[in-house]
C-alpha cells in the first residue's frame, strides 16, 4: 500500500529537477500576488495532517504553500481537505429556503425551484443557478424539519413509489396525495390528481417526493461540502487562481468561489466503519447472569457513544467479555479508532477492561483501559490481513461498568 507523502518539490533529476522547482515557485509567487490563497488542512487516509495555502488541485495531486516550502501531495491518499477559515452559514431558517435532494445523494439548499416537467432550475445558496434533469431529483422540500416531521419525512422518502407524492402537513403529521406533478414555480404546483389537474398554492405544500430510485454516484471522486450546509457528489474537481471547477454526475460543469467551500471529502468507498459490517463471529461470556450484547453506533440504552465530553455518531459499544471477529480478506490497510470507557459509567468511576486486538493471530494492540483514562487513539496496520479479532476482557472490578466505546472504528482501504 502506497504511503501518504509530502514532497517538497516536483519530482525530477538534475537540471529538470531545478527547472521544475523554479517553475512551481514562480507560479506560486505569481498566484500569491494576484489572489489570496486559501488556508487548508489536508488529512491523509493514515491520519497525517499538513496545513498550508492551497495553490492548485487536479486529478493527481494538490500543491500547498506551507511556509517556505512547496508541498506536492498525491491525491490518492488524501481523505479530506478542510478550509479552516470558512465558517458555516445557517440559511435553513430563512424564509423561502428550499431543500433539493438528488438521486445520487447530493443535497442542495436554495430558492426559487421551477420545473417544466423536464428540468428543474434551482438557485443554490453556494453554487448559484443550476439546471438539473427532473429524472435526477428525488425530492423538493419547502418547509423546515423538526424532531417529529424529520422522522416522517425520511420514512416517506425511503418508500418505493410509482408516482409523485404531494406532501401536506396537518399539525405534526405529514400526509400526502398520490398523483403526478406536471410543473411548479415560485407560487404554485400543478398536480394531476384523479384525472384532474389542480393548482396548489406553494404555501400549502410541505414537499414533493418523486418516484425516482436513489442511485449513488459510483464514479464520484469526492463529496463537496459548502459553508451553507450543501453537499454535492462530483466526478471531477480542480482548483486554480482562487476558483474551483467541478463536474457533476450528469456532466454539468460548475465554477465555484473558494470562499463558499467548507470541505472536500475523498474518502468515498475507501473507508468502511466496523459498525456498518456484520461480524464473522461473536463470542460473549457473561460474568453473572446478565447478558450485554454489543451495540452499533449507540450504547445499550440507545444513547450516543461518548468518551469524556466528546460524542460520536459511529462506533461500537462492547461489554466484557466479548470477542468480535471480522473478515478483512486482505482489502484494508489500517484500523483507526478511539477507545475509552463510555462516559455514562466513567463519570461514576466504573469500568475496567483488558483490550486485545489481533489480526491473523498477530497481536497488534493490548492494554488495560479504565474509567480514569483519557481517550486512546488507535491506528494499526492491517495490510494483507485476512481476519481482525477484538477482545474486550474482564479487568479489575468484576464486570461493573465494563462498557467500552470503540468510537469512530473504521477500516481504511
Amino acid at each position: 500500500m502506497k504511503s501518504f507523502s509530502f514532497i517538497n518539490s516536483i519530482p525530477g533529476t538534475g537540471i529538470e529537477f531545478l527547472l521544475r522547482t523554479v517553475l512551481v515557485t514562480f507560479v506560486m509567487l505569481g498566484l500569491t500576488r494576484s489572489v489570496t490563497l486559501a488556508q487548508v488542512e489536508v488529512t491523509s487516509l493514515d491520519g497525517q495532517t499538513v496545513v498550508g495555502e492551497l495553490v492548485s488541485l487536479d486529478a493527481k495531486q494538490l500543491v500547498l504553500n506551507a511556509g517556505d516550502a512547496v508541498k506536492v501531495v498525491a491525491l490518492d491518499r488524501v481523505m479530506n481537505i478542510t478550509w479552516q477559515d470558512h465558517k458555516p452559514v445557517n440559511t435553513t431558517e430563512e424564509a423561502g429556503i428550499q431543500n433539493l435532494l438528488l438521486i445520487d445523494g447530493s443535497h442542495l439548499i436554495g430558492r426559487n425551484a421551477i420545473t417544466d416537467g423536464l428540468n428543474v432550475t434551482f438557485e443554490s445558496a453556494s453554487l448559484g443557478a443550476m439546471t438539473v434533469p427532473l429524472k435526477n431529483v428525488k425530492s423538493l422540500r419547502f418547509k423546515t424539519l423538526n424532531a417529529t416531521t424529520r422522522e416522517q419525512w425520511n420514512t416517506l422518502i425511503q418508500k418505493p413509489y410509482s408516482d409523485d407524492r404531494l406532501v401536506i402537513q396537518k399539525g405534526e403529521v405529514l400526509d400526502f396525495l398520490a398523483g403526478v406533478v406536471t410543473q411548479y414555480d415560485t407560487e404554485k404546483v400543478q398536480f394531476l390528481y384523479d384525472g384532474n389537474e389542480i393548482p396548489v398554492r406553494l404555501a400549502k405544500v410541505f414537499g414533493i417526493i418523486h418516484p425516482a430510485d436513489m442511485m449513488p454516484n459510483q464514479t464520484a471522486t469526492c463529496s463537496l461540502k459548502t459553508t451553507s450546509g450543501e453537499s454535492l457528489f462530483v466526478n471531477q474537481v480542480s482548483v486554480s487562481e482562487g476558483q474551483m471547477m467541478v463536474r457533476t454526475g450528469p456532466g454539468e460543469q460548475v465554477v465555484l468561489p473558494l470562499e463558499s467551500i467548507a470541505q472536500l471529502d475523498f474518502s468515498l468507498g475507501r473507508i468502511v466503519y466496523l459498525s456498518d459490517m456484520a461480524p464473522e463471529g461473536t463470542e460473549y461470556t457473561p460474568f453473572f447472569d446478565t447478558v450485554w450484547e454489543f451495540q452499533r453506533d449507540r450504547t445499550v440504552d440507545g444513547s450516543p457513544l461518548q468518551i469524556g465530553k466528546k460524542k460520536y455518531s459511529k462506533g461500537l459499544w462492547v461489554h466484557s467479555k466479548t470477542t468480535l471477529t471480522y473478515r478483512l480478506a486482505g482489502e484494508f490497510s489500517r484500523l483507526q479508532a478511539t477507545l475509552g470507557i463510555d462516559a455514562a459509567v466513567a463519570m461514576a468511576g466504573h469500568g475496567n477492561v483488558d483490550v486485545v486486538i489481533s489480526a491473523d493471530d498477530e497481536v497488534l494492540f493490548t492494554q488495560n483501559i479504565s474509567a480514569r483514562d483519557s481517550a486512546i487513539p488507535l491506528d494499526l496496520s492491517l495490510t494483507g490481513k485476512r481476519f481482525l479479532k477484538i477482545t474486550v476482557d474482564f479487568g479489575k472490578g468484576l464486570d461493573i461498568g465494563d462498557h467500552l466505546d470503540i468510537a469512530d472504528a473504521r477500516l481504511i482501504k
